[in-house]
């Protein structure tokens, strides 16, 4: 699940690194006029390819695009690694309850699911 940069379409213009809640693109030369993506850390998310103006931006050929996030209310103890490593703050809930996920919040990164130590986390692709 991942994102790559057409570095020869690339003004270098830092959108993606701006817009990125991980920190993954990232610049090829002091000068900053290249960025590229680490693959191997990004989650996939897309808000890098939503906002590239000139769509230098696209998505791996084995890149499956998050729909929707939710939790499976059985399998939730409640610990909140998921709300703690959210960066937008979309897991919901109290502790030692299910946590529901926010729609509204969620931008379908994935990054809960990957925290999630009982499987309770949900990705429809």
């Amino acid at each position: 699940m991942a994102f790559a940069i057409n570095t020869e379409k690339c003004l270098g213009c830092g959108a993606c690194a701006f817009i990125c809640l991980f920190n993954i693109p990232q610049p090829v030369d002091v000068n900053k006029t290249k960025y590229n993506i680490d693959t191997e850390k990004c989650h996939g998310c897309g808000q890098c390819e939503n906002i590239c103006p000139v769509n230098a931006i696209a998505p791996t050929a084995d890149h499956k695009r998050i729909k929707k996030v939710s939790v499976i209310t059985e399998n939730c103890i409640g610990c909140s690694l998921c709300a703690r490593n959210c960066p937008t703050g979309a897991p919901e809930g109290k502790i030692k309850e299910p946590f529901s996920i926010n729609q509204s919040k969620c931008i379908q990164c994935g990054v809960c699911a990957t925290k999630c130590k009982k499987e309770a986390i949900k990705v429809e692709y």
